[in-house]
C-alpha cells in the first residue's frame, strides 16, 4: 500500500513542476546557440573560489528550449543564469564536480589547495546575464559562491569553428537536439585512413544499442 501511495504522489507533482518550467519563453531570452563558460574552481575542504577563464560562442543549443529551470534540486552545486536588466531567473542546472569530490579527500582536509577546470553550457543569451554559482552547505541549503555579469556581445568571447581535421559521421538522427539526447562516440585508436572502418563500426554499435 505504501508503494502505491508513493507512485500517486509522483504522478500528481510532476505535471506541476513541468508547467512551472514552461512559463519561460526561450525566444525572449536566448538564441539557438550555445554559450560555454569555462572557469577555474580552486580551494580545499574549507574554502573555495571561482574565476572565469574563457567564454565561447558555439553552435546549436543541444538542450531543451522548454525546461530551462532545473526543478529537481539535485547536486552539490547549482548554476543559475539571471537576466541582468530584470533580475529574472532564466536558466538553472544542478550538478556535481571533481572539485566537489576533492573537498572530501584527506588532502583537502589538510588544507592542500587544488584548481580544477570546469565548464557550464547554457543557451546563448540575447542580452547581458548574471552568471551565478551556488554551493550546498551541510544543512543542504544552497548558498551564493560566485557571481559575474557577462555581455554576450563582448569582443572577448571566443567564436569557435569546428576543426577541419575533425570528421563527423552522423549515423542516426531521430529528431531535433532540443528534444533528443545526443550520444557521441569518440574514435580512439583509429588512424586517419580508417574512416570507412570507423563509420562501419559506429553503424554496428548503433544497431546494437
Amino acid at each position: 500500500m505504501r508503494r502505491a501511495i508513493v507512485y500517486i504522489i509522483v504522478i500528481l507533482f510532476i505535471p506541476g513542476a513541468l508547467s512551472a518550467q514552461t512559463s519561460l519563453n526561450f525566444d525572449d531570452y536566448f538564441v539557438d546557440k550555445t554559450m560555454r563558460l569555462d572557469y577555474f574552481h580552486i580551494g580545499d575542504a574549507k574554502e573555495e573560489w571561482i574565476t572565469v577563464d574563457q567564454v565561447y560562442e558555439q553552435s546549436t543549443w543541444a538542450g531543451s528550449q522548454r525546461n530551462l529551470i532545473d526543478s529537481f534540486d539535485n547536486g552539490r552545486y547549482n548554476a543559475k543564469i539571471y537576466d541582468s536588466s530584470s533580475g529574472q531567473l532564466i536558466f538553472s542546472k544542478g550538478f556535481d564536480s571533481y572539485f566537489g569530490e576533492y573537498k572530501t579527500t584527506n588532502q583537502a582536509l589538510k588544507g592542500i589547495k587544488r584548481a580544477y577546470h570546469e565548464t557550464i553550457l547554457i543557451p546563448y543569451p540575447k542580452k547581458n546575464i548574471r552568471f551565478t554559482l551556488e554551493v550546498r552547505n551541510r544543512e543542504n541549503i544552497l548558498l551564493p559562491l560566485f557571481s559575474q555579469e557577462i555581455d554576450p556581445s563582448s569582443v572577448s568571447i571566443i567564436k569557435e569553428n569546428l576543426d577541419k581535421k575533425v570528421k563527423i559521421f552522423e549515423i542516426r538522427k531521430n529528431g531535433s537536439p532540443h528534444e533528443k539526447v545526443d550520444i557521441a562516440f569518440i574514435a580512439e585508436g583509429y588512424t586517419s585512413e580508417e574512416g570507412e572502418k570507423v563509420e562501419a563500426d559506429l553503424k554496428r554499435f548503433t544497431e546494437i544499442f
